[in-house]
Order: structure tokens, then sequence, then C-alpha cells
């Protein structure tokens, strides 16, 4: 009932209109997202998890698709872990579930926010459906563990759960030598005797990685969410004997492994430090890593510099914001301005630590030499709530925009979770194929909570 308070654009209305067009001949804002890079993304995180043998859960809230999940996790996957922010998320991705359970794969889907009573409801309708051990929860207050006994009762098993500990963001979680830590561990397992909920582990997300400069600052970050976890872990009976999952990390977290995987002959000691945690974290638990914004990438992450790169890091970056130039104001301030009509309705208004600003200008349909001087990067300088001003990031000097009236450009957002939340679907284009800017697909994003 839930889904359909909030029904989905007709996505064959979507493919009549957009399809086969080129983006220079289609009107925005829209959102844009090469499915090649999603691709690439997604295939070198799945590579890394693999290699490193720990175990990998993926979150769907960036894109909010069926489409791109399926690339997340992958098709033959025969154990499947997601983590959403919503419950419509879970009730949309159903189909896609069952779909896999079909086949064989296990599945698993975390709720990733507090438990709140009064979405225990519609989450144990689907722990129905899918069966036991299929829906989990995240708890870190004592008063929760009533809403996981109420799941039982009507789902008929008890709910998964990992206990949330706080690695040092204080967005959720609890310390994990603090007082409320010992005392909902200790609960928790009683209230596991009893029947209600199984136990899977201790989770930790820290996004003050995002803050990062460096690869080894990302791994530093990684390394402090699992020392948190283990930590909070030994709160726990010592003969207990089921298996338990730590489960860390963000987008630059988890995309710091892969410079431990990278074929570099010389590791830094951040990278020496961390795979020795690896090691010694999974000789007594299953280490799992979460992540979500890496298949679609954004400035923010580029920023963060949580990975090398062997090629720019801004070509990583899949999703983009269609927009065209609607004014030219060459003499109106000290610097040249163009507007687009594109403001924080469609970029969000969402501030990146790397420049001044809320989204940048992309090569695509741009001079040649654009790019090729990063002093003359363009940026959206200001933003109102349809409006959107592009000018030069150095304002140092006095140089003339290359831009045209009714011109169409593309935008790199900061913050590709928040952007594309403004956005009802995606034109789907493939930068691997000979014509990259004619829309192959669209997809359409879930919409409500």
């Amino acid at each position: 009932m839930s889904t359909s308070l909030f029904p989905l654009s007709p996505r064959d209305d979507l493919l009549r209109v957009y399809r086969d067009r080129r983006l220079s001949d289609i009107s925005g804002p829209n959102a844009v997202i090469d499915i090649a890079k999603v691709r690439s993304n997604a295939q070198a995180m799945l590579a890394t998890v693999k290699e490193l043998q720990v175990s990998f859960r993926a979150h769907v809230k960036t894109h909010k698709t069926l489409e791109i999940t399926r690339i997340q996790v992958g098709e033959s996957c025969d154990d499947v872990r997601l983590i959403v922010s919503t419950v419509i998320e879970v009730e949309q991705l159903l189909p896609l579930l069952l779909e896999y359970q079909s086949r064989g794969a296990k599945v698993n889907v975390l709720y990733g926010v507090p438990l709140g009573p009064s979405q225990v409801a519609r989450l144990a309708e689907l722990g129905k459906q899918l069966g036991a051990s299929s829906i989990s929860a995240m708890v870190d207050n004592i008063g929760q563990l009533e809403a996981v006994k109420q799941y039982r009762s009507i789902s008929g098993h008890p709910i998964c759960v990992f206990l949330k500990t706080d690695s040092g963001y204080h967005r959720a979680g609890l310390g994990p030598d603090s007082r409320e830590m010992i005392s909902l561990v200790s609960e928790v397992t009683k209230t596991e005797k009893q029947g209600y909920l199984n136990l899977l582990g201790f989770y930790s997300h820290n996004s003050l990685s995002y803050g990062g400069s460096s690869p080894d600052d990302a791994m530093e970050m990684l390394k402090v969410e699992i020392e948190v976890c283990r930590q909070a872990s030994a709160h726990l009976h010592p003969d207990r004997v089921e298996p338990l999952i730590i489960s860390v990390g963000a987008s630059p977290t988890v995309l710091s492994l892969q410079n431990i995987v990278s074929p570099a002959t010389v590791r830094s000691s951040a990278a020496k430090d961390l795979i020795a945690e690896l090691q010694l974290t999974k000789s007594g638990f299953e280490l799992e890593v979460h992540a979500g914004v890496y298949p679609l990438f954004d400035v923010q992450q580029v920023a963060a510099c949580s990975r090398e790169f062997s090629t720019d890091p801004y070509d990583t970056i899949a999703c983009t914001i269609l927009t065209e130039v609607c004014s030219l104001y060459p003499n109106r301030t000290e610097q040249p301005e163009a507007l687009v009509s594109a403001g924080c309705l469609a970029l969000a208004r969402e501030p990146c630590k790397e420049y001044p600003g809320w989204g940048i200008l992309t090569p695509w349909n741009m001079p040649a030499d654009y790019g090729s001087d990063k002093s003359a990067r363009i940026i959206i300088s200001r933003i109102s709530q349809e409006h959107g001003i592009l000018g030069f990031e150095d304002t140092s000097a006095k140089r003339e925009l290359p831009l045209q009236y009714g011109q169409k450009v593309c935008i790199w957002p900061n913050h590709a979770c928040i952007t594309l939340a403004q956005f009802g679907w995606y034109l789907i284009v493939d930068s691997s194929t000979e014509s990259p800017d004619t829309v192959r697909d669209v997809y359409v994003r879930w919409r409500g909570w």
C-alpha cells in the first residue's frame, strides 16, 4: 500500500520522450547517468572485496533504482546484502529480492535508521514475504527492543539486529565503552535468548572520512571504525559461540581498500596498518564493508582523495545535471557571469571543501581546451531556488566566459545522494559506445519514505 501512495513516473512514456535523443537536444534540468562509469565503479568495488575476502553490503539510497542495485550486487550474487534509508526502498526492492531468492540466493536488507515503532509493521510484512533472516534493524537504544518484539509478533520470526556503534561522527549510535552500550549489549543478549532477535553484530559509519584529503586519511579512518566495533564487541559474554559481523564503512573509507589491492610496490604505514587490522579482525569476526555513493561518485568523493587514480578522478563521476545557459552577464560584476536554469532544487545546496561553489561545469559540450587549465575552471558560484550563477573559480584574472546563450551544459554535483533526490528519473547514457551522449534508457527513481 505504501508504494501506491508514491506512484512512479511511467517509464514507457519517458522512453518515448527521451530514448535515442542527444543530450544537446533535451531540455533541463535533467539528471544524467553514464552507465559505463557506474559499471566500472561497481565492478572495481566487487573485485576489491573479493580479493580481500571481506563481505559487502551495498547501500541503495543514492540512486534508489532496481537497475543500479543489480549492478552493485552482481547478477550472479548468492549473498545479497543491502542497506536502505527508508522503508519504501525495501518495498520497491521486493520483486528483485524475491527474484534473487528464487535462484537460491540469501537476501538480507538492513534498515539503516535506528528502529522507530512506526516502521515495524511495514518491515514485518516484508519479512513475512521474504522469510526469516531477511530483514535487519539498527538498534542503539534499549527502548527499541519493544519494537523488535513487535516485529516477531507480526512476522512470526525474529528480526536480525546490528548494534549501532559511534566512531566519532555522532549522528547515531553509542560509544563503544559507554554505559549505554554496555547496558544495551546486556539487554540485547537477554532478548536474543528469549527468541525475539538474532544479533548479527556491530555496525559503524563515519562520515568524518569525507573530510580527509589523502588515501592515508581514509585508511586510518576505516581502521578506527573497525577498532570501535571490536571494542564494543568486548562487552559480549566471552562464551558466545555465534560468529558476529563487524560492518564498517562509508564510501571514502571503503574506496580506500582499493589502495591495498593495487599493484603498487611501496605501501604507506597506514596501508600496512590497515592490512594488519583486516587480518586481525577477520580472525575473530566476519568483516563486512558497506558503501553507497561509490557507483555514481561525486565532487565530494574526488575531494576526499581516498584512493589513487591513474586518470583524472573527475572522469569517475557517473552523474551530471544537464541544464542550459539562459543569460550572459559579461560586465554586470567585476567577473563575467552566466545564468543556468539549475538552482538548489536541481543541484542541492551541499558544500564541498575543495572549492567555494555548488557544482562544477564539466567539459561536455565545451570548447576542446576547457579543462586543460584548472585555473580556468567554471563553477556554480551562487545558487537560488531555480537559478545557478556560473563564474570562474579563480577570480584573479579578467577573461571571457566560453559560453553562449542557449548552450546546453552539464554540471558535476557536489553530493550525488542529495542531488539525485531532486529528480524522478535519470537519463541513461553510455560513454563506452560510439554515441556517448545519446540517451539509451530511462531509470525511474523511487519516491517517498
